[in-house]
Order: C-alpha cells, then sequence, then structure tokens
C-alpha cells in the first residue's frame, strides 16, 4: 500500500522523531520518500530523549533517503522552522504535534501529515471475542504473558510466555487505545483446532 508518490518529501519536527511510529510507516510503505530534517530539530530530539533520537534516525536512515540541514537559518522557533523549509523544499510536514495548526495562515501551501490521525486509519481494530494469530516473540511483564506484534499493534497473550517463538491461536479480551498506540490483551488458546474456527473468524484472522 503507497499513499504518496515515491518522489515525496517530508520535513520531521521532533515530536515525529520522539514519538517514533513514523519508522513502521516508511518501513510499511505508507509514506515513501526523502526525509529531510532540519537542524533545529535534531537538536530539540536529541535534548528530549538522547540517543533514542539518533536510533530513530538511524532505522529511517535504513529505509530510505535522509538529509540533513546542518544550519539553523529559519527562525528560533521549531514549528516555524519546519514550516519555512517545507515550503521552500515543497515538502510535506510529519508530527504528532497539533501546534502547527495556528501556523496554516501563514504556510497555505504546506500540508501537514499527523501521526496520530494516519496511524489510527491505519490500525486494525481488534474486537473482543475475535480469534487472530499471533507470532509470541518474548515474555510478557507477568511472567505467564506473552508478546506479539501485528501491523504494529502490540499484543499481550495471557498464558502466551510457553509458546515463545511460535505461531499460535489467541481471543482477543480488549484493545486499549491511546496516542502513543494501541494495546490488544488476549488469550491462549493454542489447543483449537482450524476446523472448528468458524467463517467470520476466519475472514477476519490477521497473519
Amino acid at each position: 500500500m503507497l499513499f504518496f508518490r515515491r518522489e515525496e518529501r517530508y520535513v520531521l519536527d521532533s515530536a515525529s522523531i520522539i514519538d517514533g511510529r513514523v519508522v513502521n510507516l516508511f518501513e510499511k510503505k505508507f509514506l515513501e520518500g526523502k526525509i529531510i530534517i532540519p537542524y533545529l530539530v535534531r537538536i530539540i530530539a536529541r535534548k528530549q530523549i538522547g540517543n533514542d533520537a539518533e536510533r530513530v534516525l538511524n532505522q529511517l536512515r535504513k529505509i530510505t533517503l535522509l538529509e540533513f540541514v546542518e544550519k539553523n537559518v529559519d527562525g528560533v522557533s521549531e514549528e516555524i522552522s519546519v514550516l519555512k523549509l517545507a515550503s521552500r523544499r515543497k515538502a510535506k510536514v510529519i508530527t504528532t504535534s497539533d501546534e502547527y495548526n495556528r501556523h496554516l495562515k501563514s504556510f497555505p501551501d504546506v500540508r501537514i501529515i499527523n501521526i496520530k490521525e494516519l496511524h489510527s486509519l491505519l490500525t486494525p481494530i481488534f474486537n473482543p471475542n475475535r480469534i487472530i494469530s499471533v507470532y509470541i516473540k518474548k515474555r510478557g511483564i507477568n511472567s505467564n504473558e506473552g508478546v506479539g506484534y501485528i501491523e504494529g499493534v502490540k499484543i499481550v497473550v495471557m498464558n502466551g510466555a510457553k509458546f515463545l517463538n511460535q505461531r499460535i491461536w489467541a481471543r482477543v479480551i480488549s484493545m486499549l487505545q491511546s496516542d502513543s498506540g494501541n494495546l490488544v490483551f488476549a488469550e491462549a488458546v493454542a489447543d483449537l483446532k482450524e476446523k472448528s474456527i468458524n467463517t467470520d473468524n476466519r475472514k477476519n484472522e490477521y497473519n
């Protein structure tokens, strides 16, 4: 799935780097194109989350082309710096912040991509009692829990720890939604035979 053309350019702000979900959007190719990092953005992200900021940028560097603007020539405000650069380079702004809405009248040519809004559109909905297929990658906080991921959503499976490094069936208990992402709680039903899963659930299965 590709939402934007390959030749698109994007300017990241510090909020999107701190949030980190931008990596998944490029990794899954929901977004493709060149990423531009303003000098001030990199400084603020480093100040806020230290080495984790560079980790996010290194992950992005492995996926797509990154360009770092080494001088801050667009003012002292991060939002203004980002918007000016995006306007000049005909790029879109990627952020999780709503602050940019206050400045858009001065930059009518700049499009804002809000990660929170985009991620909510792309995230699968896990209704209670849904049967899902999930690979248990690691143990959870509690000793009996196993943890897996489906389309970037963290799945915590009760009684799943004993199935480490295995793919199992699980029944969804609930899903918590927040700005930082979704969290699904499920229970292992690994003894459930494939032929016993009803047609509706099979249609909704995630591999």
